[in-house]
């Protein structure tokens, strides 16, 4: 069975934790797999849900785990 954890959440909304790259590894580490938000402006990449909050690089996408 795939865990998959919605923005980074576990065990419900924690709306200012989501998409959060820490929170991201942290559900990570607990075993899950994760659907985040990416957004693509001026060719540099953000998570949020709503807006581009948390500026990451193609690294951190391709190899958090």
């Amino acid at each position: 069975m795939i865990k998959i954890a919605h923005r980074g959440n576990l065990f419900g909304r924690t709306p200012e934790r989501e998409n959060s790259p820490d929170y991201i590894q942290e559900a990570l580490n607990a075993g899950f797999d994760v659907e985040i938000d990416v957004w693509c402006k001026k060719d540099r990449l953000f998570l949020g849900h709503d807006n581009p909050q948390y500026e990451v690089n193609e690294n951190f996408l391709e190899n958090t785990s």
